[in-house]
């Protein structure tokens, strides 16, 4: 970010996405004109002006058609991402990135140029109050569903109450800080905030982000169910066909409303979009060196080091590329700790679990396609160093008796003694720690030395190559008399055994944006260990923690946010509930050289290939010739 912005000590009144140019005055409320304006960034300035054309990292002109085909992993079995009851969303329908939820519009679109800023989409025009007591909107007049029927203020209120009141945790635990909706006009809507949540400088995006769904559609239906009947929506695609768990095709909807606005212009240009699923990363791989599919990110390091020097390579027709991204890493695939288990919850334990991780090793037989993690943050300005500044110990002070002491008075390393694979010291400082916390050897077996209960962890993993990658670490618990099980089941059951706690140790992707409030809430308060279907899946319960999330969330600059995440930051690595493992500082991607790409000016802060590139007729008739030659 730039250092402008990291300066910026902006109260919730200046975090309004604020060109001072084109503010117009509509509605009032409490008797104050209302002041709409073009976009909103948080805690920062936006960079496009009012009257801006399109985003620089499109291609405004790039022709529409051709198809893209791309993966998903395991199965799916619902087009409803609010249902209550656990499912496996299809692709295309996210709820929390508009540029990834082809079928519906939401009131704002994220520019991916910049940190945090975001422009009217639905929304002609978002205001918030100077003491962060209401959000408003203006709706386009323009807008329309599939079906012809236009997008009213009715659909955007019904949208909010539904989600808040009915849906899954995951999508109604980010808006129970609307206090109250109201319509104050045929295009204007205005969200009453709760007083606990004024300072909360990311509830317009949160708000913002949410994709809107038609009253008339979805009253006659139950919201909080799943269903594989395709829903209505007002965005650039549609259902086309389907197979449940299998497939999907996306069909670009030629007269979408949308088109010709500023944020949509040269974006969403293939004709169809359309997602195989497979079961593991291997036959992914498969897939796209035999053509099923045209885009892949591959994430295993020996695939991506040695499956992939093809004739079709070396032809130049298929490429392997790292893709122009710059991004908080976060932590590749950790290993984390059911918490609900006693054993768990005591930090000797989950230290000496730490300690005899070898992820430096393990990353040198991986080609050094990872980087070694020092942070939930990693590579970004929100990760800690050194030690607690001056901002950072007042967060920290006043649960000081929570923390443990190297909160204070060490900078967070990885393991040490690492690339041998193990380390004779690491283990004995480990089995000293499990000693101190009750677990002592016997017959070569650990186990309680009161219970009797002997430590055995079930891992379970989210595909083979994750579970392949636990072995070493398997095998280091063994030195200590850990015995252990990996397990890779099918994606829906990987699912329910993490949501319900039947693991011991589990793993997910933590990655970050450069605005996570709502991602740590979700994955690390204690509110959500109770909540069915949350991402708190080692069920976290620490009250230093809350404290820290809260205030993240009630920062009212960009130095306080920053420094209350590095003290978070700092607080996770040194209770050691998750073992950080890797980061993934590259995103590399293989594809068929079939499309063209707009020219950038420098790295975005995600990948941009679905809603940005688009199909070329003159590349695909190379790839088509070379095939026909190759039989």
């Amino acid at each position: 970010m730039q250092s402008a912005q990291r300066r910026a000590a902006l109260g919730v009144a200046a975090t309004l996405a604020v060109a001072a140019i084109g503010a117009k005055a509509n509605g009032q409320i409490d008797g104050e004109p209302i002041r709409y304006r073009h976009a909103y960034a948080f805690l920062a300035e936006p960079k496009y002006a009012p009257d801006f054309a399109n985003f620089h990292y499109v291609n405004p002109n790039a022709p529409k058609g051709g198809r893209l085909r791309l993966h998903g992993t395991g199965s799916w079995d619902s087009f409803n991402p609010s249902a209550l009851r656990a499912a496996q969303v299809v692709a295309g329908l996210s709820m929390a990135a508009p540029h990834a939820n082809y079928l519906h519009d939401s009131l704002l679109a994220e520019a991916a140029d910049e940190p945090a800023s975001w422009y009217g989409r639905l929304a002609e025009g978002i205001a918030v109050a100077p003491d962060g007591s209401w959000i408003a909107f203006k709706l386009r007049d323009d807008a329309r569903w599939h079906d012809g029927q236009p997008v009213t203020i009715e659909d955007v209120a019904y949208t909010y109450r539904t989600y808040r009141d009915e849906a899954t945790a995951t999508v109604s635990t980010p808006l129970k800080p609307i206090e109250s909706i109201e319509v104050h006009s045929e295009r204007e809507i205005l969200f009453r905030i709760a007083a606990a949540s004024h300072s909360d400088a990311l509830l317009p995006i949160r708000i913002g982000q949410v994709p809107i769904i038609p009253k008339h559609y979805w009253q006659s239906r139950d919201i909080t169910k799943t269903t594989v009947e395709p829903p209505l929506g007002s965005g650039p695609y549609h259902v086309e066909d389907f197979q449940v768990g299998r497939w999907i095709r996306w069909q670009r909807v030629p007269d979408y409303w949308g088109k010709d606005l500023a944020v949509m212009r040269g974006r969403f240009n293939f004709d169809t979009i359309r997602y195989d699923y497979f079961s593991d990363d291997r036959v992914k791989t498969e897939a796209v060196k035999g053509n099923v599919i045209d885009f892949h990110i591959e994430n295993v390091p020996s695939y991506w080091e040695n499956d992939y020097s093809t004739p079709a390579f070396e032809a130049g027709v298929f490429k392997r590329e790292w893709l122009p991204v710059r991004q908080p890493w976060g932590l590749w695939w950790p290993v984390f700790w059911n918490l609900d288990q006693p054993r768990f919850q005591d930090v000797r334990v989950r230290e000496a679990l730490w300690l005899v991780s070898d992820f430096v090793w393990l990353n040198r037989k991986g080609y050094d396609f990872f980087g070694l993690a020092t942070s939930f943050f990693h590579g970004s300005d929100l990760a800690a160093t050194g030690l607690p500044d001056e901002q950072e110990l007042a967060l920290l002070e006043p649960v000081r008796d929570l923390l443990p002491a190297r909160v204070f008075t060490e900078p967070y390393r990885p393991p040490p003694n690492g690339g041998g694979g193990w380390h004779r010291e690491n283990l004995i400082r480990a089995a000293e720690l499990l000693k101190d916390a009750g677990w002592v050897v016997e017959d070569n077996q650990l186990v309680h030395e009161e219970t009797g209960e002997p430590f055995h962890i079930r891992f379970v993993a989210v595909s083979p190559a994750l579970g392949g990658s636990f072995i070493p670490y398997a095998r280091n618990l063994r030195r200590l008399g850990i015995t252990s099980s990996i397990k890779s089941p099918e994606i829906s059951n990987w699912l329910y055994r993490h949501r319900s706690g039947d693991f011991d140790g589990g793993a997910l992707w933590f990655r970050p944006s450069y605005t996570p409030t709502l991602l740590i809430f979700q994955s690390f308060h204690s509110m959500m260990a109770d909540q069915a279907y949350s991402q708190n899946w080692a069920n976290m319960r620490d009250p230093a923690v809350d404290h820290l999330i809260a205030a993240i969330a009630s920062a009212t600059s960009y130095e306080d946010y920053t420094t209350a995440i590095r003290a978070l930051d700092r607080v996770l690595l040194w209770n050691f509930y998750y073992v950080p493992g890797m980061t993934k500082t590259r995103i590399g991607a293989v594809f068929w050289d079939r499309f063209g790409r707009p020219q950038l000016d420098g790295p975005l802060k995600r990948e941009v290939y679905w809603d940005t590139w688009w199909y070329d007729e003159d590349r695909a008739r190379d790839v088509a010739r070379y095939r026909g030659q190759d039989g």
